[in-house]
């Protein structure tokens, strides 16, 4: 299967940056072709300008955008993997999702049968890191908000399958120790991407570990957290299942 990573941080030495190619390596060393897209290293242009559509009306794609569509056409899983700025996407990941994810593409609008999506069987992870506490987001109910700004109304609308949202808080203050249980948990929120049917499920554990309260997993349509298993087991499973 195909894996499209969308990275969007300017900072090559950010934790981000290590998340985006630990991922990366995980996906690739479970047999998956991974196509990984450094926005800021592609200096890619986010501005949907009055160009854009005078060819997008005439019935052409700017060919920058041509080149995104294909490669999420190819793939089965995409992930987003982006800093938290004023509790949104980075302008230029936003811009890549306003030029990308277009009517005739992504969805399907008529007067007579409404919208359609035209991404479905694809699955969209998001993983994003940011400076404040996750309580302080859960408490204001601004995990709820991103999770229905960022993940339902825009993938979910365009059809794709949900395989969860990991924020991660506290970044600039954890430790070695605590990035590299992060990274664990990463592996583990992959792996059951990759897993049919059980990517998704309800538990009632809260977390315990100083990592594990620092981050929150949870799908955008549901208030549970990702389903916590063993790496090694999911890992096979997820291996048999290519």
């Amino acid at each position: 299967m195909q894996h499209m990573i969308v990275y969007a941080h300017p900072n090559p030495k950010s934790f981000s940056a290590t998340i985006c190619d630990h991922l990366g390596q995980l996906s690739s060393d479970l047999g998956n072709t991974v196509v990984t897209r450094d926005l800021y290293k592609m200096n890619f242009n986010p501005v949907l300008s009055a160009e854009d559509f005078q060819e997008i009306r005439s019935g052409k794609t700017p060919a920058d955008v041509a080149q995104e569509q294909k490669i999420i056409a190819k793939s089965d899983l995409i992930s987003l993997v982006f800093p938290l700025w004023w509790t949104g996407y980075p302008a230029i990941l936003k811009g890549w999702i306003d030029r990308v994810l277009l009517n005739g593409f992504a969805y399907k609008h008529s007067p007579k049968d409404g919208i359609q999506p035209l991404l479905t069987g694809k699955k969209v992870q998001l993983i994003t890191t940011m400076g404040a506490a996750v309580d302080e987001y859960e408490n204001s109910g601004l995990m709820d908000a991103m999770a229905m700004t960022m993940g339902d109304n825009v993938w979910s609308f365009c059809g794709c399958d949900d395989a969860g949202m990991i924020v991660l808080g506290e970044v600039p203050g954890m430790s070695d120790k605590d990035r590299l249980a992060v990274l664990t948990e990463i592996e583990d929120s992959l792996v059951m991407a990759l897993s049919a049917g059980d990517r998704l499920a309800s538990t009632n554990t809260k977390p315990t570990t100083p990592a594990e309260k620092k981050a929150v997993r949870k799908p955008a349509k549901r208030k549970t957290a990702l389903k916590k298993k063993s790496a090694s087991t999911a890992k096979k499973k997820a291996a048999s299942k290519k």
